[in-house]
């Protein structure tokens, strides 16, 4: 079975340590991060999922990033990584 993370609104400022220690808690099974509800992401947020798509993909479990908003796809687009979000990149 598949877990499933609503990301926060703000992927920014303080609330990523929040973000991470929920992400991690998850570690160990495949998960699908909600990215519907985000509206604001920064650098250091656009890191953390890359972070987290790279720890699952060591781990050999599944993470995909569902319902990306349009900051979420802006970010990604940016960086040419529009692979990760479809979840089929680390």
């Amino acid at each position: 079975m598949t877990a499933v993370y609503g990301l926060p609104d703000r992927l920014e400022g303080a609330g990523l340590t929040a973000v991470r220690d929920a992400i991690l808690g998850f570690r160990g099974q495949d998960l699908d991060l909600d990215g519907a509800g985000v509206t604001r992401m920064n650098g250091l947020g656009l890191q953390l999922l890359l972070s987290a798509f790279r720890t699952w993909g060591q781990d050999g479990r599944r993470l995909r990033l569902t319902d990306p908003s349009a900051p979420v796809l802006d970010a990604f687009t940016r960086l040419d990584l529009q692979t990760a979000v479809n979840g089929d990149a680390a």
